[in-house]
């Protein structure tokens, strides 16, 4: 009797340690599918979200561009509105270049001016920067001239003295140079360079394209600067769907 006990406790034992061993078994084999799956899953999830992000990237890189652009194109109208034809001193499809006084300096000579002399009485010179032009206009001359230092508040020094008479009451004004040309690079990006008085600075960067052009009075290609009444810029960006135009009417 005791025989058959162990011999059925034997059988008990084999038949619960191959119990164990199956569902371990299963255990690991359904661990290594659920972490399959969750690894694809984890990757499906990494991938939407870097896809999410590019695409969030683009549109703050266009949404940036296109404040750049409208800016730019702010300033240039702003500038080349104050241009007269005679003023211009090159005009090509990759270069404005023209003077203005675009900082609206201006003010009279509150004393008569006489030949010989280099320091002009005025209203008001403060800020003035020194080595600016500065065109003095009386009756029916006009003269240009260079500031030896800033300006004051009640006189301005000019590197040379005046050749002219100038009465009181003669307008002054600064006289800047004015320069809109494009900077192509190897990559194939143009930029929209601007330089006032020597100074370059980045207006708008990042095109396609950008070009100017020219027409008279009568709607005509300009032939020459001194026949130039509208300016056109064209520009073809990578970040707008289609070319943007600023036309600007030039003074009379």
């Amino acid at each position: 009797m005791n025989q058959e006990g162990d011999i059925r406790s034997d059988q008990q034992r084999r038949r619960f340690n191959s119990i164990v061993r199956d569902t371990r078994g299963i255990c690991l084999t359904e661990l290594m599918v659920s972490l399959t799956v969750g690894v694809i899953v984890l990757a499906a999830a990494l991938n939407a979200l870097h896809f999410a992000q590019a695409h969030a990237g683009k549109q703050h890189n266009d949404l940036r561009h296109q404040q750049d652009l409208r800016l730019g194109l702010e300033v240039f109208e702003q500038e080349a509105r104050l241009a007269v034809a005679d003023s211009i001193a090159s005009a090509t499809p990759d270069e404005f270049r023209f003077h203005a006084n675009i900082s609206a300096h201006r003010t009279v000579t509150t004393s008569a001016v006489v030949p010989g002399q280099s320091v002009i009485a005025v209203l008001d010179g403060s800020g003035w920067s020194e080595g600016k032009t500065v065109i003095i206009c009386g009756h029916q001359t006009c003269e240009a001239h260079r500031l030896s230092r800033s300006g004051q508040q009640y006189q301005l020094t000019l590197t040379d003295p005046v050749t002219l008479s100038f009465p009181s009451g003669a307008s002054v004004e600064v006289s800047n140079r004015v320069v809109y040309y494009t900077k192509r690079h190897e990559n194939g990006t143009v930029k929209l360079m601007r330089m006032v008085d020597g100074g370059a600075n980045i207006l708008i960067g990042d095109l396609e394209d950008l070009h100017f052009s020219y027409w008279d009075e009568h709607g005509h290609v300009a032939q020459q600067p001194s026949l130039v009444k509208r300016v056109v810029l064209e520009i073809e960006s990578h970040h707008s769907l289609h070319r943007v135009m600023r036309e600007v009417t030039l003074r009379s």
